[in-house]
């Protein structure tokens, strides 16, 4: 097989993929109170997530509706409204396309939508560069689990002549769709990606059920949901998408991306397919038309909220990790993001095709 030599990832790219937190500084927003709460009091603010109720998104975003409230002029009541399809590209074109310009809508989609803007993909009718993003509340890192029902102890065991197969559920147009397929077709992983869930809660289900044998997931999402499974050896992780390896995984010798190939393109490719977009794996926004100083006094209760003694109250009792980053340092992500190498786009492309 011939190989395609890339260009080297830039710059801002790299710190924030080894140093997420290295992205969380972020301005003051300036806005006139009185105004502000002029337009809030009395009013209902809805979060529209991308995915079903139960998964990891849902979750995030009702413990952030329950607080985010008190620190918005006015004091708006917030609404979680679920909004799920398709990787929660439905979501980004309501956003983006038909929500309230005004401010009464927050968007939260799953940043690997991004590379489905970048393939071309029909169905995505929006640009990933022009929302105005608030936060994100915590840097994410998929991991690959499989049931003890799989027979599979190792990621090894999936590679080579008698390679084992293991059977993953996938969202469409998700991480847990690109993880699978570039381990599939970069390092020749026998994987079996059956996609079509709408969320992380239908794939447990499916899990559960025996339907499939494993899934990718965060696991700041999925340790704390699951604690059990872990311990009792009914799940098991096989990899971790990252160059840095976590420090509280079940096993200390779980492969990270520089130990599952040595191959420096395929390291490149799951970097910009898996860990690189989410970093903003979580991710709230607005329409990029809504009024700056409500736009400003949303990012700055956003802000307030992630850093609110009850607010992590309430996440560590969920066992929810916060480690945010907030709007000018996502955007710049985005953009950079955006400006992939062209080499390594083309061959992402052909890995991850896009889907309506």
């Amino acid at each position: 097989m011939k190989k395609l030599l890339f260009c080297a990832v830039p710059t801002l790219l790299l710190v924030t993929l080894n140093n997420p937190a290295g992205g969380a500084q972020r301005k003051s927003a300036s806005f006139n109170q009185a105004v502000v709460a002029d337009f809030y009091r009395g009013k209902v603010l809805r979060i529209v997530v991308g995915f079903p109720p139960g998964g990891g998104a849902d979750v995030y975003s009702r413990l952030i509706a329950r607080h985010l409230g008190r620190f918005i002029p006015g004091n708006p009541t917030l609404a979680v409204t679920n909004m799920p399809g398709a990787g929660s590209i439905i979501a980004g074109n309501h956003i983006y396309n038909s929500a309230a310009k005004d401010g009464s809508e927050i968007g939260m989609l799953n940043g690997a939508v991004i590379l489905e803007q970048l393939f071309g993909n029909p169905g995505v009718h929006f640009d990933m560069a022009k929302f105005r993003y608030l936060a994100v509340p915590v840097n994410e890192t998929y991991v690959m689990i499989v049931t003890r029902q799989s027979g599979i102890a190792k990621f090894s065991e999936l590679v080579g002549a008698n390679a084992k197969q293991a059977i993953l559920g996938a969202i469409p147009n998700s991480t847990l769709e690109h993880a699978p397929i570039l381990l599939r077709d970069t390092l020749e992983a026998n994987l079996k990606v059956v996609s079509g869930y709408k969320g992380s809660a239908d794939i447990r289900l499916a899990v559960d059920s025996g339907e499939i044998g494993g899934f990718f997931n965060p696991w700041s999402t999925v340790k704390p949901s699951s604690p059990d499974k872990f311990k009792s050896g009914e799940w098991s992780v096989l990899a971790q998408l990252t160059d840095q390896p976590l420090r509280d995984l079940p096993s200390s010798n779980i492969p990270t991306i520089n130990e599952l190939t040595k191959d420096d393109n395929h390291r490149l490719l799951l970097r910009y397919g898996t860990s690189a977009p989410n970093q903003f794996g979580k991710v709230y926004m607005l329409p990029r038309t809504v009024p700056a100083e409500r736009a400003g006094a949303l990012e700055a209760a956003f802000a307030k909220t992630l850093a609110d003694k009850n607010f992590l109250s309430d996440a560590e009792k969920g066992k929810l990790e916060i480690t945010p980053i907030y709007g000018e340092s996502i955007l710049r992500i985005v953009t950079d993001f955006l400006a992939m190498p062209p080499a390594i786009k083309e061959r992402l492309k052909r890995a991850i095709k896009p889907r309506a």
